[in-house]
This record gives C-alpha cells, sequence and structure tokens, in this order.
C-alpha cells in the first residue's frame, strides 16, 4: 500500500513538475510575444514628416499625449486613438451643433477653450498639432520647453482633407484605421459623383448665410455641393468677393437676380440656436418670388456636417444631395 501511494505521488510530483515547467514556457512564450508586438508596434519610430511649415520634424516615439489644438484636428484625431492618448480637444468638440465627435470627445478630461503656452506646458504632452494660424509667441513658447508641434498643412479641398487624415494617421501610429476611413469616404465619393452623372436636371444651387455671404466652388462647401449634383449659381454667374475672393458677399437684390432653384445655409448660430432666421427669409417680401422660396426648397444643413474641414465633409455632401433630389 505504501509503495502505492509511493508511486503515486511520484506520479503527481512529475505532472506538477511538468505543468510548471509547461507554465514557465508558455510564459516564456507569451513575453516574448509581447515584446515582439510592442517593439513592431513602435518600430516604425523615430518618424521624420515635413508639416505645413515646411519644417521637418522627427516624432522619436508612438505618441501617448497627444493635444489638439482645433475642431478639426479634434474630429480627425478623435477616430484614429484612444482617448486615453488624447490629453486634451478643444471646446469646441464637445457642441453638438458643430462637432461629429462629441461622444469621442467627453472621454477626453481637458477642453481647450484658448490655447495658451501655460495651459499646453501644464498638460506636458509629447506631440501638440497646430494650425498654421497659432499665435506664434505661444508656438515658440511650446517649442522652447522641447514640446514636439506639428503644423497641419492648410488644405480644406476633399482632397487635402482626405491628405489630412492620412498625415494624422501617419503621425500617431494609425495609419491603418485612417486608411480604412479614406477608402470609406472615397466608395461615397464615388457613388455621388455616379448620381450626379446621371442627373439630367441639375439644381441650381446658393449657399446664403444670415450675414448675407456666399461660396464659390473653390471652397468646401462649393466642392460639397458639386459632389451633391448641385450646378453653384455663384460661380456660374462669375461672382466673386472683393478681400476673400471665394467668399463673396450676397445682396439680396443679387439673390433675386440668380434666382436659385434651392438655397442652403448652416443650422448653427453662434448663441448656439438653430436657424430661426429662415423664418424671417420666407417672410420678406423681397424673397418671395425666388424660386427656391416658392417652392419651399430652402434647407438648413446640419453644420457638423457642412463647416467641417475634416473627413466628415462626406457626410455634407450626402446631407446636400438628399435635400437637392431626395434620394
Amino acid at each position: 500500500m505504501k509503495k502505492a501511494i509511493s508511486v503515486l505521488l511520484m506520479a503527481f510530483l512529475t505532472v506538477f513538475a511538468l505543468a510548471a515547467c509547461g507554465e514557465e514556457t508558455s510564459n516564456e512564450q507569451t513575453k516574448e510575444k509581447t515584446e515582439s508586438a510592442s517593439v513592431a508596434e513602435s518600430s516604425d519610430y523615430p518618424k521624420t514628416l515635413t508639416d505645413g511649415r515646411g519644417v521637418e520634424v522627427t516624432i522619436q516615439e508612438k505618441p501617448a499625449k497627444i493635444v489638439s489644438t482645433t475642431l478639426a484636428i479634434d474630429e480627425y484625431l478623435l477616430p484614429l486613438v484612444e482617448a486615453d492618448r488624447v490629453t486634451a480637444v478643444t471646446k469646441l468638440a464637445t457642441d453638438p451643433g458643430i462637432s461629429n465627435v462629441v461622444d469621442l470627445a467627453d472621454a477626453v478630461e481637458t477642453k481647450i477653450e484658448s490655447v495658451t503656452s501655460e495651459l499646453v506646458l501644464s498638460l506636458k504632452p509629447d506631440l501638440v498639432l497646430i494650425p498654421s494660424y497659432l499665435d506664434p509667441e505661444v508656438l515658440k513658447q511650446i517649442e522652447a520647453a522641447g514640446i514636439t508641434t506639428y503644423q497641419l498643412k492648410d488644405d480644406t479641398s476633399f482632397a487635402g482633407i482626405l491628405e489630412g487624415l492620412e498625415e494624422v494617421g501617419t503621425i500617431v501610429g494609425e495609419e491603418e484605421k485612417a486608411s480604412e476611413i479614406i477608402d470609406d469616404v472615397k466608395k461615397r465619393m464615388e457613388s455621388l459623383e455616379g448620381k450626379a452623372e446621371a442627373q439630367s436636371d441639375k439644381k441650381r444651387v446658393v449657399y446664403w448665410t444670415q450675414q448675407n455671404t456666399s461660396v464659390t466652388e473653390n471652397t468646401t462647401i462649393g466642392e460639397m455641393i458639386t459632389l451633391a449634383g448641385g450646378i453653384n449659381a455663384i460661380t456660374e454667374a462669375g461672382i466673386t468677393g472683393d478681400e476673400y475672393p471665394d467668399y463673396p458677399n450676397l445682396s439680396k437684390e443679387k439673390l433675386v437676380e440668380l434666382d436659385p432653384d434651392v438655397i442652403i445655409t448652416s443650422d448653427w448660430q453662434y448663441d448656439g440656436s438653430k436657424a430661426t432666421f429662415i423664418e424671417e427669409w420666407k417672410k420678406d417680401p423681397a424673397l418671395k418670388d425666388i424660386k427656391a422660396f416658392k417652392n419651399d426648397a430652402v434647407y438648413a444643413i446640419d453644420s457638423a456636417n457642412l463647416t467641417t474641414a475634416a473627413h466628415y465633409v462626406i457626410e455634407g455632401a450626402e446631407d446636400i444631395h438628399t435635400v437637392l433630389y431626395g434620394e
């Protein structure tokens, strides 16, 4: 009996030893795989890219504490990276009237109302993404502290926006996610282009604001109108602005003369309310004979889609196509 127990004990100890050995081997393999994955994840760094200033910027490691300083950058960045890698976004990102990333922005602790060097330095970021119009003195103080800054290029055309998204994806090490979004946008653009080509009776469109301003086809909104299958009546008439050629003033008298089929405007106002001024337009006797008013074809488009400078521009083009042709 003792011999049998001894044999069983030896067998148990042997199995336990083998299991322990196997577990140790497994742990070592897991550790090696984790380390390999970590190395692979960071193997593309350092990266050197030329930013919108023409400056070569070297990013030493995958950024883990990123500060965004404009709404457009917020909208590029938040769909690409985990919230814990974003140290701050703009306060505008929390406004559902103009932001497409409200839910994603909620997970970021710091919301910037005004970009100051003191605030940025207090956040201790490893990367600050900036626009061309950031205060040079603020930029100087941030860079003097040894913080890496990267200025995105100024190009709000559809092509430029997609290049901007690709650039941000490269900077933050999320090329695959950026590529997926870009592919989706391009497919939707192709779909709209096909519908526009098939449209035999294209509608003449004017974008008009409460401030009596409009846009030519050489703007983001102008490109949306064209992609949606509309004819921009401003460009058709050769109208340009004085100070800003692509953002002309448009008087009521000129609007009556253009007589567009459709008028679109933004549904957001600075006080946070929606486009209630459209009701005032409809009561204005000077506008009543315009086709768009006679046919009840004056539309307030979601500003988050219409005024964005990120890849959500495709949403704006689709919104316009829907109000033009009901598809």
